[in-house]
């Protein structure tokens, strides 16, 4: 699992043809189950985007992001169209978080997401605070509304890579269910 902070800009590469193809550049998801659709990919800063679905994606590793084949990716370098119920990732950063009585609790800075799955399993908020993709998060176009506060729990850098946050989590579940 990684953070779309780290893998945006990653190297992309074939498995079937062994070849650098252009950078992760962005990643569409479904607002209400967290499925990732597709993910963008960018050649060079002033040439031809293009995509692939999200299945077509093997692997993210630590230092690439590995796509099953070229043929898999569409080079039309179309712009990003919105579509209901998904969102960019890129342009959802920054949307607000709140409370059901509508308390601000911050915005979303990042996402921690999984390719094998393909899916949004976590959102970072500002204020190093993580908060897991499920049924107690709605989100929708313009905000995050968070059926309880206390479901935001700590974050600290690394975490996503030691699966500290999900151990917090675990924790805050077995302690509620006492």
């Amino acid at each position: 699992m990684k953070s779309f902070k780290k893998a945006q800009g990653m190297n992309v590469a074939t498995l079937a043809e062994g070849a650098l193809v252009g950078k992760f550049d962005d990643f569409q998801f479904d607002l209400e189950s967290g499925v990732i659709y597709g993910c963008r990919l960018k050649q060079g800063v002033f040439s031809k985007s293009g995509g692939a679905p999200a299945r077509a994606f093997t692997l993210l590793g630590r230092d690439l992001v590995y796509v099953s084949e070229e043929a898999a990716i569409e080079w039309s370098g179309a712009a990003r169209a919105p579509v209901e119920g998904r969102a960019w990732a890129s342009e959802y950063r920054g949307t607000k978080v709140m409370s059901r009585r509508g308390a601000g609790l911050g915005s979303v800075e990042d996402f921690l997401f999984a390719l094998d799955t393909p899916r949004v399993t976590a959102m970072l908020l500002d204020g190093n605070r993580v908060v897991v993709f499920d049924e107690r998060v709605a989100v929708g176009r313009d905000a995050v509304i968070l059926s309880d506060p206390a479901i935001a729990v700590p974050h600290s850098e690394g975490d996503e890579e030691s699966g500290d946050w999900w151990k917090r989590m675990r924790g805050m579940f077995d302690s509620s269910e006492k």
